[in-house]
């Protein structure tokens, strides 16, 4: 949550700061969902860059304010904090600027991405490259599944050809079923 900025945790739509400014307990005009508000003092305050990072004593002061020696670091950005700036957060030690930014920064997870056209597409091309046929019983299937599933959920963020990389799995999986089918029938009706 940046400075001048809150939201519901009801609905999650942003509250204007007209019902909100100076107020401990927030009504969401939305969604009419009471909740707390924190206020923390070095969301509001303007940081003080200081250059130096060390007083003449050998202690570390904070990366905000000059004049305030350091508690702890951040667990995000590693600036060293005081207690006005040290944010407790879910086990962690955060700084305002990497508080404000958590948000945003979890909405896309990029480094926990799964890529199922890779996926789909090894696991079509298994029975083909370790000539085991017999596999391909299995792993069609699963390659289907998976060209359906990942088709719409997001890619890599490195341009890559990935549709591609579903269809040519799709085709190699659809093969591999039809001749099963074509190897059950002539079993079937010999």
């Amino acid at each position: 949550m940046t400075p001048g900025r809150l939201a519901c945790p009801g609905c999650r739509r942003p509250v204007p700061e007209i019902y909100w400014k100076g107020l401990d307990l927030v009504r969401c005009p939305s969604c009419e969902t009471e909740f707390e508000q924190l206020r923390f003092r070095a969301l509001q305050a303007r940081p003080v860059v200081s250059l130096a990072t060390a007083s003449l004593d050998g202690e570390s002061t904070c990366f905000f304010h000059a004049q305030n020696r350091a508690d702890a670091a951040c667990a995000g950005c590693g600036r060293y904090l005081c207690s006005v700036c040290r944010v407790d957060f879910g086990g962690r030690t955060l700084c305002p600027a990497c508080l404000a930014n958590r948000g945003e920064r979890r909405a896309i997870p990029e480094n926990s991405r799964v890529l199922y056209d890779r996926m789909a597409l090894v696991v079509a091309c298994v029975p083909a490259v370790f000539i085991f046929w017999m596999f391909s019983l299995l792993t069609a299937p699963t390659a289907l599944i998976l060209c359906f599933y990942g088709w719409r959920k997001p890619g890599s963020i490195l341009p890559r050809w990935r549709r591609t990389r579903f269809i040519v799995a799709g085709t190699l999986a659809s093969a591999q079923v039809v001749g099963w089918l074509v190897f059950f029938g002539r079993l079937i009706f010999r």
